[in-house]
């Protein structure tokens, strides 16, 4: 068996179930791998590239466009495979709200986290918006000022915020960040070039595991949520993680459905990497083959 470590770039929760029942079911242990899923909250102070570059005989995850920054910036790191098709990062309104699309945000008061100011203002800007008619907070905001209109929307993540306001009782609306030009994957797995090229076949086996896992937790959701109520610190609630999964089911099956997950598309990359370039994200266009590794997926 191959000791073979996993950092995730947040606790163990419902965004990782698809490794969390592969882990549990054997499948990583049947493709001959003794995986370690590292919650992020070991490693606070350390971000996940650094985590995997140095980390030996391991991959890990993070949002698309750090990978893409990192390769640039000549990091040796590539994209392996997809942990969601779809980003969860949505602009948060409560429901009676009338904000219910991009195009009502002109004018509005939003709250971002600085990982995402920069991709609302592309989008915004993609779909004919000027960015200059949002008035944008990055810092030292809290959920209660949604709650209290000092904000008409704030950023999240389907998996988490909206299920914290359900638990104060509030219901929300939520709207995509995301455009045909620049639709992001969420939690990219990724390895080191020196990985790719020397252990190959492990990584093969693990991102296979990593499929079948994905596909067998969002077909039987009810034992997937009991599943990672045991595992989970911070979803320990079965019956809550049952309704994350179901709004994570679009996020992971995408267009194409849950025999495509884990994969990507490199026309999607291709279009993703020229807006990057265009508006400043990164230094200059790099070409696919420099960001992505698509023989596992």
């Amino acid at each position: 068996m191959t000791p073979f470590r996993f950092y995730l770039d947040w606790d163990l929760n419902c965004q990782f179930a698809g490794l969390i029942w592969a882990r549990e079911k054997g499948l990583f242990t049947r493709a001959g791998l003794d995986v370690d899923l590292v919650s992020a909250r070991l490693n606070p102070h350390t971000a996940t590239l650094d985590l995997v570059l140095g980390g030996g005989l391991c991959a890990g995850c993070m949002e698309d466009n750090l990978i893409v920054r990192a390769a640039v910036e000549g990091r040796g790191v590539k994209a392996i495979g997809a942990t969601m098709q779809d980003s969860p990062i949505h602009l948060i309104t409560l429901a009676d709200s009338t904000l219910r699309n991009l195009t009502d945000v002109p004018g509005r008061k939003i709250a971002m986290h600085r990982d995402g100011v920069h991709l609302l203002e592309t989008v915004l800007t993609l779909h004919g918006i000027d960015p200059k008619r949002v008035e944008t907070t990055v810092s030292g905001w809290t959920l209660d000022q949604l709650t209290d209109g000092s904000f008409d929307a704030v950023q999240g993540y389907t998996t988490t915020e909206p299920h914290a306001l359900s638990r104060l009782g509030f219901a929300t609306h939520l709207i995509p960040v995301r455009h045909h030009h620049l639709h992001p994957w969420a939690q990219m797995m990724l390895a080191t070039d020196q990985t790719i090229a020397i252990h190959g076949n492990l990584l093969e086996r693990f991102v296979t595991a990593c499929k079948e896992g994905w596909k067998s937790a969002m077909t039987h959701r009810d034992e997937a949520a009991d599943m990672i109520a045991a595992v989970s610190a911070e979803h320990g609630d079965a019956e809550e993680n049952r309704r994350i999964l179901d709004l994570m089911l679009p996020l992971i099956a995408g267009r194409h459905g849950l025999d495509r997950a884990v994969t990507t598309d490199p026309e999607r990359w291709r279009r993703n990497l020229a807006t990057y370039a265009r508006f400043g994200m990164i230094g200059r266009e790099p070409d696919y083959h420099e960001v992505v590794c698509d023989r596992f997926m």
